[in-house]
Formats: structure tokens, sequence, C-alpha cells
């Protein structure tokens, strides 16, 4: 655990500013604004996930897929959610774990999106479902978190409440990929957890040993 306020969470900051970079860019190339209104329909061209792309074995779509998005506020408010997580996170756990959540569950969660509706409406776009992951992740860490635990607590319920309103409100339902990432976030949350546990019972036994 590196719990230390001096450590810069340079890979939250990388993230959200190639996010908010690229799908500005992409919704200039689409319709002329930076905060205009990306279809759907042309984001495969940009980088979209698809099962075609899948199949075709284009794994860095996993990547790009999560930096652009259909609407620009949407984009903002998970860029935020992403930066007020992973600041407190990476201080605590490092960017490898960062990393392998917003990689792995955030680009898992991006597929899932691709099972539903019909070509070429079910491209899987966005970093919501990695601002989700982030919000299991914040969640787990809760249980031991002490130190900015109120703040952890904020951030994890702002990533979280508004994403499953819009899901209530637009489908009726938590999306499924809404849920996968959370879960995902949740589970490398609980391994990182159980890792220092057992780190914590190593050293322990070493020192009573010495």
């Amino acid at each position: 655990m590196i719990s230390n306020d001096k450590y810069q969470p340079y890979f939250t900051y990388f993230i959200c500013i190639t996010t908010l970079c690229i799908s500005m860019l992409v919704a200039l190339q689409i319709s002329g604004s930076i905060f205009g209104k990306s279809r759907i329909v042309y984001l495969a061209d940009y980088g979209g996930l698809t099962w075609q792309s899948i199949k075709n074995l284009e794994l860095w779509r996993f990547m790009s897929a999560q930096l652009v998005h259909v609407h620009q506020k949407h984009m903002l408010y998970n860029v935020l959610s992403i930066l007020s997580l992973g600041i407190i996170l990476e201080r605590q756990v490092g960017y490898k774990y960062m990393l392998v959540t917003w990689l792995f569950a955030g680009g898992l969660g991006t597929a899932i999106t691709t099972a539903f509706g019909s070509t070429p409406w079910n491209t899987g776009t966005g970093a919501s479902q990695a601002a989700l992951a982030y919000a299991g992740f914040g969640l787990t860490f809760l249980i031991t978190h002490k130190k900015s635990k109120y703040l952890l607590m904020s951030a994890t319920l702002f990533a979280l409440l508004p994403a499953l309103y819009l899901d209530l409100k637009t489908a009726g339902f938590p999306k499924p990929a809404h849920i996968l990432s959370f879960a995902l976030g949740a589970t490398i949350g609980i391994c990182y957890l159980f890792k220092v546990k057992i780190e914590s019972a190593k050293k322990h036994t070493i020192s009573t040993h010495l």
C-alpha cells in the first residue's frame, strides 16, 4: 500500500486528459464542434468497439473505445468521476491496479455493450464502464480505508448514483455493462485487500521469528 499524499496519480491524470482531448477532437471531426454530438453510427471509425472488431482481434479498441463518446456532457461527467476516484485510490494502491481496473473492467464492460442493439448502433464506446469499475473498487476499499474515508465515499457516490439514475431513466434497469464493470472493479478491489492482508501476515510472521 502506497498511502502517500505526496504521490502524484499520473496515470489518473493521463487517462482523464487523454479522454477529454480525444473525445472532443472526435466530436469536432464528426459534428464540427468539440461539444457536439458524435453519432454512434460513426464512432466505430474512430476506435469504437464492435463484435466484428473483436473477431478481427483489434484488441487496441478495448482502450480506444473508452476514449470516445456520443455526448460530451456525459464524457465530462465520466472524466470527473474517474478523476475524483482515481486521485484517491491511485495514491493508496498505485497506478498498476488503476490501470488493470480501467483496462480490464472498463474494457470488458464496453465490449458487453456491443451485445445489445443492431449494427451499426451496437458500437461500444465511453468511459462510463471504467467509472463504474472505479466505483466498485472504491466501495470495497471503503471496508478498510480510514484516511480520507468521507472523500472516497463522496467520490464513489458521485460516480455511482447519477449513472444508476440515468440507467433507470433511459432503460428502466441498470445496464448489464455497468453491472459487470462495477462487479469486476469490486473484485479487483477485493483481490488487492487480500494481497495486502497476506503481505501483512507474512511481515508479522517474519518479525515474530526475529
